[in-house]
């Protein structure tokens, strides 16, 4: 069962109301979202001023679509020493395509969509008409995750590293569907979708990007948590045909398969999807789709799609959440220590397990980060990732755990023991990985912890030289 949106979008940002001629929006400290609160999607408020020369009926569907492509969304943040890391979520993305995420991600359709009063299904006067939609762009909320309500959504902080642009594309659709029509103003108010948070957090919003390969029979996607993979155009008649789809490695979709047996499956695993969400395949051609499901049940790593007979040149979409490097979680966690109070310090610890969350450790990396600061409960009980305002994050492991992890070990390599009489190196590991697991950043590779990670290196490091201060003889078995 997906979990619910429970987006609150009553407290606009500060700017208010804006005037989209070319361009509106926000530089880096202009979205203010309420403390206390993340969130999940950016809110826009569109109201068009047309002008009619007489008596027009309403736009068809097709052509409502046409007056969301008009505008266009872009969103990135700024973290890192000078804003070096950039994370750009979205990339100038049409509104009729941010719909489509928003309906996958959110189950949240554009309002106003579908009004015949104030909205674009409506009648036209002689004279000047207003019309009224508010779409959503997604930050977080990922409704076939079930405990997404603990990891999604941007913090406050988070949003004042942000830049967010809407723009207005040349031409008029308005005119287009009925030369008796003609868009005139347009003003926006944009609102952050929050949700209550229970902790600090720093999330990692999910991204959209084109998938392509020329003249190639196959495609793949970047490395991450892949919630939709899809093929440009709608599903009736495309001429996509057999595939073989692999996801994190593993074969999910082989032949005779096609994308509509693809799409009859994400159906028999969510037979109570909306009628809006099935909308979808109007648009896009299904190629993999992830239903809903708990987080550790999720496919991770890249999907690849082969195409049986090269048919079709393939124009792929995908929505996933990004498996960040060392560098870019480092960033993250240094731009929120730039935010707090003067004299305080943060420790930034992984969502998953300080939530209680039971994930396979592949799936570590898109769990998003809690953060603890040394006024506040915690702050001095995990391993993490320690920052000082404007200074730079490292890995840290609290000197009791230190002890605590020197004891284990200490039991593991207990000479006389019968089924490992010279120690037992894999009760050694776990020991160690008991604690990495805490730290932002120990798993940076698609296949977990079979690839080192700085993170991990650092932490090792650590408990060895613990190890060494406190019983020289075992710092040799990490």
């Amino acid at each position: 069962m997906a979990t619910e949106s429970t987006l609150n979008t009553l407290v606009p940002f500060k700017k208010g109301k804006q005037t989209l001629e070319r361009d509106a929006g926000f530089i880096q400290g202009q979205m203010i979202a309420p403390a206390g609160t993340v969130t999940d999607a950016i809110v826009m408020e569109v109201e068009c001023t047309i002008s009619s020369t007489g008596a027009i009926g309403a736009l068809t569907l097709a052509q409502r679509l046409s007056v969301l492509g008009l505008f266009s969304a872009s969103l990135k943040q700024y973290a890192g020493e000078n804003g070096a890391v950039i994370f750009e979520s979205y990339q100038d993305v049409s509104l009729d395509k941010v719909r489509l995420d928003a309906l996958r991600l959110l189950e949240q359709e554009v309002e106003g969509l579908d009004d015949a009063t104030t909205g674009l299904a409506r009648s036209y006067v002689l004279g000047n008409n207003q019309v009224v939609f508010r779409a959503y762009l997604p930050t977080g909320h990922i409704a076939k995750v079930r405990e997404s309500v603990l990891f999604t959504g941007l913090s406050p902080e988070q949003l004042l590293d942000c830049e967010f642009t809407l723009k207005r594309g040349e031409g008029d659709p308005f005119t287009t569907a009925n030369v008796g029509l003609a868009l005139g103003t347009v003003k926006v108010t944009f609102s952050p979708g929050t949700k209550k948070a229970e902790a600090r957090r720093i999330g990692i919003p999910p991204f959209t990007r084109r998938v392509v390969n020329a003249e190639s029979d196959t495609i793949t996607t970047p490395q991450g948590l892949v919630f939709d993979l899809s093929h440009e155009g709608p599903l009736l008649g495309t001429a996509l045909g057999i595939l073989t789809v692999k996801a994190g490695g593993i074969t999910v979709t082989d032949d005779p398969s096609t994308p509509a047996k693809v799409y009859a499956d994400f159906l028999r695993k969510y037979p109570s999807a909306s009628d809006a969400e099935k909308t979808i395949t109007s648009h896009r051609t299904p190629v993999y789709l992830a239903a809903p499901n708990a987080l550790t049940r999720h496919f991770s790593g890249a999907v690849e799609a082969k195409q049986k007979d090269r048919t079709v040149e393939w124009a792929g979409r995908v929505l996933y959440l990004p498996l960040l490097k060392h560098e870019e979680i480092l960033a993250l966690v240094e731009a929120y220590a730039a935010r707090i109070e003067p004299g305080r310090q943060l420790l930034a610890v992984n969502t998953a397990l300080y939530e209680g969350m039971n994930l396979d450790d592949r799936l570590l990396p898109y769990a998003g980060i809690t953060v603890l600061l040394d006024n506040e409960e915690g702050f001095a009980d995990y391993p993490g990732l320690f920052c000082e305002r404007n200074g730079r994050a490292y890995v840290h492991i609290p000197e009791h755990r230190q002890r605590q992890v020197v004891a284990k070990v200490a039991e593991a390599m207990r000479p006389g023991q019968r089924q490992f009489p010279s120690g037992n190196l894999r009760l050694v590991r776990s020991a160690v990985l008991d604690e990495v697991r805490w730290i932002p950043g120990a798993v940076t590779d698609p296949s977990g912890f079979r690839v080192m990670s700085k993170v991990r290196q650092d932490a090792t490091t650590i408990l060895r030289d613990a190890a060494h201060a406190l019983r020289p003889e075992l710092a040799a078995a990490f």
